[in-house]
C-alpha cells in the first residue's frame, strides 16, 4: 500500500503496511502483552497492527482516520492517509480485519481494488469514506468469511455505483452490509437480494437512489434484522406498501426523506422491538391515524416535517402507553398540528427531547410541563401559544435547551427560570414578555452559552457591579433595554462570539473595553443610539460582519479588522477619509450612506474581489471611481448625493451580475455606453440630476428586467428610443424569475429598503417613496432635451406607475 506519511512509522508496523510475505511483528514491538503497534501517518493517530501471537502474522489493521467524520470527510483538514491501496496487500494472506476507513485512499484511477475480493480470510472489511468512484467491484462477493462490509461515503454521492448486487448474497455468514450513498438506482430486485442473507443483523441503503420499496416478498428470511437504514431515497409511493413493515425484529427504522407519504400501516402495532422510528421529511402523511400505544420498546420517533395534521391532544393519545415508558425523543416539529397541549400527559414522563415547533398549537403552555423532569431539551417556538411562561418550567432541572420563541407569549418572565442550572441555550425571542429580567432570571444559569431574548419589552434589570454566573458565546438582545449606559457586565462576556444589542436604548459610548472583551465576536450589531468614536486598533478583532449603523457616531473611521465582510456603518456622522485597508478580499458588502465622509474611494477596493455590495451615498466623496475594481459579481452599487465625475464608469461593462446601479446627484458627464445592454440583469438604473449627454442608446431598449429607469435632469437629447415594449419587467405579463425575482435584491434587501434617497417625481411634485421605490415600476426622462415623437411603444408598458417626459420638446 502506498501512502504520504507526515511523520516517522514504526518499523514493525510500515512493513506491515507495506505487506511483508514473511511473519512481520517482532517481539520488540508486538509482545504478547502489547499485540497492538500504534503509530502516526500524516494526520491519522491509528489503533494499528495486530499480529499473531504465535506465528507474527498480521491479524488486523485498523488505520481508521479517527479525526474525521461524515460531517467533514470531504471538506476538512483531516484527510487521513493519502495514496492508493496497493495489491501487495495481499501477501497478508492470514487477513482477518482491515479498516482504511475515512482516509483518502482512491488512487489515481479513483476506483476500488477488485483485488480485495481474494482476502478471503476477511472477517471484517471497512472502506467507509474513501471517495472512489466507479462501479462496486463484484469480487468482494468472493469473501465468504465476511461479517462486516461497509462501503458508505456520504459526501462521494453518486461517484460509486452497482448496477447488480447479487454478488452480496454470495456472502452467507454477513452480519452487517453498509452501501448508503452507493447509486443503486438501476437496481430493482434489492429486497430480494438481501432477504437472501438470513445473518443480517444491520442494512445500510441510504441515500442510494433507489425507486421502489414496494415489493410483495413471499416469505421475509431477515428475521434477525435489527437496524435498517432506508432514507434519503425516492420511494415516492404509499408508506403503507413498503415490504419492510413485516420486519418484527426491526429495532431501529430510518425512513426519512424518502418520498414516502400516507399512513404507516397496522402492521407497525405488531413491530414491538423498535426502538427507533424516524419518518421524517416525507411528504402529505395527512391527518394523524397512526397508532404508537404498543410500542413500548419505542425510544425516539421523528415525524417532523411531514406535512402532518391532527389535534396535538390525540397525537399524544396515539403515543406509546405502557407500563413502563421508554420514549425519550419526540419529534413533530415543521408540521399543521393544531390544538391546546394537554395539561396532563403522564405517560411521557421519560421524555428527554420534545420538539413540536413550527405548528399551529395555541392557548398556553400547560403547567404540566414541570412534570417531564427527565426534559433536556424543549422546543415550542414558532407556534401560537400565548399567555404566561409558566413558573414550572423551573422544575425542569435537567434541562439544557429551551425555545420557546417566536409565539405570542406574555407577561413576566418567572424567576424560577433562575434555577435550571443545566441550561445552555434560552430562546425566549419574538414574544410580547415584558417586565424586568433580574439577577434572580440568572442565579444558577452557569452553563449559559446562548440567551435570545430580541423583540421583547424586556428590561435588563441588574446592578453595575454584577457579576454573570456565566460565559456566553451567543447573545441576542435586540429590542430589549439595556441602557441608557453601556451594561457593564458584558466586559466579562470574553467568549462571545455572535452579539446583537441593536435598539436596546444605550445612549453611552463604546467602553474603553470594547476591543479587548469583543476579541472573538464574529457578528456583531450594535446599531441605534451609541454616541462618542469608534475604538482604535479594530483591525486586531476577529469581526466578520459589524452592524453599526443608525448611531451618533463621530471621529474618523480607524482600520478595520482584517477579516471584515459584511459592514454597515451608515446613518452617522461619520467624517474624514474611508481608512486604506477598508477594501478587504474578504469584503462582500459595504454601507457608509449618510455620513460626513470626503476624499475618493481608496484603492485598496481593487483587491476586493467578492465585493457584491457598495453604500456610498450621501456623503462628501468627490473624484474618479476607481478603474481597477477588482469585483465581478458586484450587484448593487450605489454612490448617489456625493461629488463623483468622469465619464460612466467603464470597468461596469464587465458586472454581468449587476441589479442596482444608482448614480443620481453626482457629476457625472459624457455620452452613456451602447453596452449598456450587457448589463442584462439590471432591474434599477437612476442615473438622474448628471450632466450626460448626447442620445439616449437604443440598446437600453434590451434591458428586459429593467423595472426602474430614472435619468432625469440631465442633457440628453434626440429622440427617446423605439423598442421600449422589450422592457417587459415594465409590462403586467412579466413573470417573475423565481430564483432572482422572488425577492428582487436578495440578502441585500434590508440594505436597499434603508436606502435613504428613495424619492421620485410624480405629476411635478417629488415623493418620498421610501421603501416602495425600490418596487416602483418607472420611467423618468424628464429635464432633458429630446425631442421627437413619443414613441406608441410605450403604451405597451402596462406595468408603469409612473411616467414622467415632461420637460422637454417631445411632440404627440
Amino acid at each position: 500500500m502506498h501512502f504520504s506519511s507526515g511523520q516517522p512509522v514504526a518499523r514493525s508496523a510500515q512493513a506491515a503496511y507495506r505487506g511483508s510475505g514473511t511473519p512481520c511483528c517482532p517481539s520488540s514491538a508486538a509482545s504478547p502483552a502489547t499485540p497492538w503497534a500504534s503509530f502516526t501517518l500524516g494526520t491519522t493517530k491509528t489503533a494499528g497492527v495486530k499480529c499473531s501471537n504465535r506465528t507474527g502474522h498480521v491479524l488486523r489493521l485498523h488505520l481508521r482516520n479517527v479525526h474525521a467524520d461524515y460531517l467533514d470527510e470531504f471538506y476538512g483538514d483531516n484527510i487521513g492517509l493519502v495514496g492508493e491501496i496497493s495489491n501487495s496487500l495481499l501477501s497478508m494472506d492470514r487477513l482477518v480485519h482491515l479498516d482504511l476507513s475515512m482516509n483518502s485512499l482512491e488512487g489515481p484511477s479513483g476506483h476500488m481494488p477488485e483485488f480485495l475480493g481474494s482476502l478471503t480470510r476477511l472477517r471484517y472489511l471497512n472502506l467507509s469514506g474513501i471517495p472512489f468512484c466507479g462501479r462496486v467491484p463484484p469480487q468482494l462477493g468472493n469473501l465468504s468469511n465476511l461479517q462486516h462490509l461497509d462501503l458508505s461515503c456520504q459526501f462521494c454521492t453518486g461517484r460509486m455505483y452497482s448496477r447488480d448486487i447479487s454478488w452480496v448474497a454470495r456472502i452467507p455468514n454477513l452480519q452487517s452490509l453498509g452501501m448508503n450513498w452507493l447509486n443503486l438506482s438501476t437496481i430493482v430486485d434489492w429486497p430480494y437480494v438481501v432477504n437472501m442473507i438470513p445473518s443480517l443483523k444491520t442494512l445500510g441503503l441510504g441515500g442510494c437512489s433507489l425507486q421502489t420499496a414496494n415489493h410483495s416478498l413471499p416469505h421475509i428470511n431477515l428475521t434477525k434484522l435489527e437496524r435498517l437504514d432506508l432514507s434519503d431515497n425516492i420511494f415516492a409511493h404509499p408508506m403503507a406498501r413498503g415490504w419492510f413493515w413485516n420486519l418484527t425484529s426491526l429495532q431501529h427504522l430510518y425512513l426519512a426523506d424518502t418520498e414516502l407519504y400516507g399512513q404507516a400501516p397496522d402492521a407497525l402495532a405488531h413491530m414491538t422491538s423498535l426502538q427507533v422510528l424516524d419518518l421524517s421529511y416525507n411528504r402529505n402523511m395527512g391527518i394523524m391515524t397512526t397508532c404508537f400505544r404498543n410500542l413500548c420498546n419505542l425510544r425516539s420517533l421523528d415525524l417532523s416535517s411531514c406535512q402532518s395534521d391532527g389535534n396535538i391532544k390525540d397525537i399524544i393519545a396515539r403515543m406509546p402507553q405502557c407500563p413502563l415508558n421508554k420514549l425519550q425523543e419526540l419529534h413533530l416539529g415543521s408540521n399543521n398540528i393544531t390544538g391546546i397541549m394537554p395539561d396532563l400527559i403522564a405517560h411521557l414522563t421519560s421524555l428527554v427531547v420534545l420538539d413540536i415547533s413550527v405548528n399551529n398549537l395555541n392557548g398556553g403552555i400547560p403547567h404540566g410541563v414541570g412534570l417531564l423532569s427527565s426534559l433536556r431539551e424543549l422546543d415550542l417556538s414558532s407556534n401560537n401559544l400565548s399567555g404566561p411562561v409558566p413558573s414550572e418550567i423551573g422544575m425542569l432541572r435537567n434541562l439544557t435547551i429551551l425555545d420557546l420563541e417566536d409565539n405570542n407569549l406574555s407577561g413576566h418572565v418567572p424567576s424560577e427560570i433562575g434555577m435550571l442550572c443545566n441550561l445552555i441555550m434560552m430562546d425566549l425571542g419574538g414574544n410580547n414578555l415584558n417586565g424586568d429580567f433580574t439577577e434572580e432570571h440568572f442565579t444558577s444559569l452557569m452553563r449559559l452559552k446562548e440567551l435570545d431574548l430580541t423583540g421583547n419589552s424586556l428590561r435588563i434589570a441588574v446592578g453595575p457591579d454584577w457579576i454573570p454566573p456565566f460565559s456566553l458565546e451567543y447573545t441576542h438582545l435586540g429590542s430589549c433595554q439595556l441602557g441608557p449606559l453601556f451594561p457593564a457586565w458584558l466586559q466579562f462576556q470574553v467568549d462571545i462570539l455572535l452579539m446583537d444589542i441593536s435598539s436596546t436604548g444605550i445612549v453611552d459610548r463604546l467602553p474603553d473595553w470594547f476591543n479587548t472583551t469583543f476579541a472573538k465576536v464574529t457578528y456583531l450589531d450594535i446599531s441605534k443610539e451609541i454616541g462618542g468614536r469608534l475604538p482604535r486598533n479594530m483591525e486586531f478583532m476577529s469581526l466578520q460582519s459589524l452592524f453599526i449603523n443608525s448611531n451618533k457616531l463621530t471621529g474618523e473611521i480607524p482600520n478595520l479588522p482584517r477579516n471584515i465582510t459584511f459592514l454597515d456603518m451608515s446613518g452617522n456622522c461619520l467624517s474624514g477619509n474611508l481608512p486604506s485597508n477598508i477594501g478587504t478580499q474578504y469584503l462582500s458588502s459595504l454601507a457608509v450612506s449618510s455620513n460626513q465622509i470626503t476624499g475618493s474611494i481608496p484603492e485598496s477596493f481593487c483587491k476586493a474581489e467578492f465585493l457584491e455590495a457598495l453604500e456610498l451615498s450621501s456623503n462628501l466623496f468627490e473624484g474618479q471611481v476607481p478603474q481597477c475594481f477588482g469585483a465581478k459579481n458586484i450587484s448593487f452599487l450605489m454612490l448617489s448625493n456625493n461629488r463623483f465625475s468622469g465619464n460612466f464608469p467603464s470597468f461596469l461593462k464587465d458586472w454581468k451580475q449587476l441589479t442596482s446601479l444608482d448614480l443620481p446627484r453626482n457629476s457625472f458627464f459624457g455620452r452613456l455606453p451602447l453596452w449598456i445592454e450587457d448589463l442584462v440583469e439590471l432591474r434599477f438604473l437612476r442615473l438622474n440630476q448628471n450632466l450626460f449627454s448626447g442620445e439616449i442608446p437604443a440598446t437600453i431598449s434590451n434591458l428586459s428586467r429593467l423595472h426602474h429607469l430614472n435619468l432625469a435632469g440631465n442633457a440628453l437629447s434626440c429622440a427617446i428610443p423605439w423598442h421600449l415594449s422589450n422592457l417587459t419587467a415594465m409590462t403586467r405579463k412579466y413573470v417573475k424569475d423565481s430564483t432572482v425575482d422572488s425577492d428582487t435584491y436578495g440578502n441585500y434587501s434590508d440594505m436597499v429598503h434603508a436606502y435613504d434617497f428613495a424619492s421620485v417625481v410624480l405629476k411635478g411634485r417629488e415623493l418620498n417613496y421610501s421603501i416602495g421605490i425600490w418596487d416602483l415600476v418607472s420611467i423618468d426622462l424628464s429635464f432633458n432635451q429630446l425631442t421627437g415623437v413619443i414613441p406608441e411603444e410605450i403604451a405597451a408598458l402596462d406595468g408603469l406607475i409612473n411616467l414622467n417626459l415632461s420637460w422637454n420638446q417631445l411632440t404627440g
